[in-house]
């Protein structure tokens, strides 16, 4: 974000990124509102033993606790 306001008044945002998570060997899976698409509200990602658990809260929509034995993060630049 830059201090610049656009004619609105909203800051104007100069750089996004798209970020895909993949899991690895899943081991739980424990979803709630499924069927709706999803805003995150709270994303927590945690070690527990030997795998990672990434946890959320919606402010619409799908969340819950996913474990996976790897996780990997990749960046793309741009909007989705």
């Amino acid at each position: 974000m830059t201090d610049e306001v656009d004619s609105q008044g909203y800051f104007v945002q100069d750089k996004h990124v798209v970020v895909t998570v993949t899991l690895d060997q899943v081991t739980h899976v424990a979803l709630s509102d499924f069927h709706l698409k999803g805003i995150i509200f709270d994303l927590r990602i945690t070690r527990i033993d030997d795998a990672y658990q990434i946890s959320w809260t919606g402010s619409y929509g799908v969340e819950g606790t996913l474990r996976a034995k790897q996780v990997s993060f990749d960046l793309c630049a741009g909007k989705p």
